[in-house]
């Protein structure tokens, strides 16, 4: 069968989950891994996430990557560079990336203009994914529309405790953890997010063949009443501790679709939060399709994992998700951007053998 070279851009806490997917998969070949970091300069891919060593040692030179042949680049800084994704998809590399342009068409035309002509000029694909946005708010409710005759309203809610998130960019500004009201009231990641569930709540609208035709954003939020420690650093005392985002759109024909997450970092008592807040679910995904039928579908890990690892199997699922994602992105035709409706269904490879008398 096809193998198919990669190249890991970022190693943070998705790129690393990534990272090990491109080593464990039976068709991929790790051939790069750009890096940001001195300590990180020089290391071998595998003792970077715990594998067996590769042979292939990280790099903080991203014009050396960008003139080696591979086949497609898995795109994980946060926050993203469009020049670098317009100069990989042009020296004709596919580009996978879970951090933004989900749905780019209506909320960042100038975006997609730009990664269009580098997809054409470069004959390459370009394929935005991951887990929340990036699946479990588009490419999963959608599925379950199809046991629908009529739907009125479809939502998705995430609920997490985010103590052990480690990553103080996604911590600290986009979810607003640590920041004063008035901080989180002019923060600029703000129309960052909105952007994103904007164009997630896009991308299911066009799969069921309409159109959203006004949006609605709100923040509200639960402040600490003492400092707080994560692995993202201490959120203060009279910070925020509880971030409450809803993002919303209504189409044409009346039909709401719902973005919604509740981001926290206290366990389900929230002693430690000013104000307590209703948490309908502990930390997963909750999609409810109102209509007929209505639907509610829970979708989690098993019970008894600690918060470590619950956060842990999190970042997992988006990294899989673009490793899983490579076979279908190199191989889909008429170069250009390539969304969830685009693309065949994205499965695992769990080996490219047969069994015995089986061909």
């Amino acid at each position: 069968m096809k193998r198919y070279s990669v190249i890991q851009w970022a190693t943070g806490v998705v790129g690393s989950a990534s990272l090990r997917a491109v080593i464990d998969h039976p068709l991929l070949d790790l051939v790069g891994v750009k890096v940001y970091s001195d300590t990180k300069e020089g290391v071998d891919a595998g003792d970077l996430v715990g594998r067996a060593k590769t042979g292939v040692t990280a790099t903080r030179d991203a014009q050396a990557l960008l003139d080696r042949d591979a086949d497609c680049v898995i795109y994980c800084p946060m926050p993203p560079n469009l020049d670098e994704v317009d100069a990989l998809l042009r020296s004709g590399k596919h580009v996978i990336t879970p951090v933004g342009w989900i749905y780019p068409y209506k909320q960042d035309p100038h975006s997609t203009e730009v990664i269009s002509a580098a997809c054409r000029e470069g004959g390459v694909n370009f394929h935005p994914s991951g887990c929340n946005p990036g699946g479990i708010a588009e490419r999963f409710p959608l599925t379950f529309t199809g046991w629908c005759n009529r739907i009125d309203r479809v939502s998705m809610l995430e609920c997490g405790d985010c103590r052990a998130y480690s990553s103080p960019g996604v911590m600290m500004e986009i979810m607003c953890f640590g920041k004063t009201p008035e901080e989180a009231q002019n923060n600029p990641f703000k129309g960052f997010l909105s952007a994103g569930f904007f164009q997630s709540i896009d991308m299911v609208a066009a799969g069921l063949g309409c159109d959203v035709l006004t949006y609605q954003s709100t923040h509200e939020y639960s402040l600490a009443n003492q400092p707080i420690d994560t692995d993202a650093g201490v959120v203060d005392e009279g910070t925020i501790a509880l971030s409450h985002f809803r993002h919303s759109g209504t189409t044409v024909e009346g039909l709401e679709i719902v973005q919604e997450q509740i981001w926290y970092v206290d366990d389900l008592d929230q002693k430690r939060l000013q104000t307590k807040w209703d948490i309908p679910r502990k930390s997963g995904w909750r999609i409810s399709i109102d209509g007929d039928p209505n639907l509610v579908i829970d979708v989690d890990f098993p019970p008894g994992l600690s918060v470590r690892e619950h956060v842990a199997e999190g970042l997992s699922t988006t990294g899989y998700h673009l490793v899983n994602a490579v076979e279908m992105v190199c191989n889909a035709t008429n170069p250009g951007i390539k969304t969830y409706l685009d693309l065949p269904m994205i499965t695992a490879r769990m080996g490219s053998h047969a069994l015995p008398g089986m061909r």
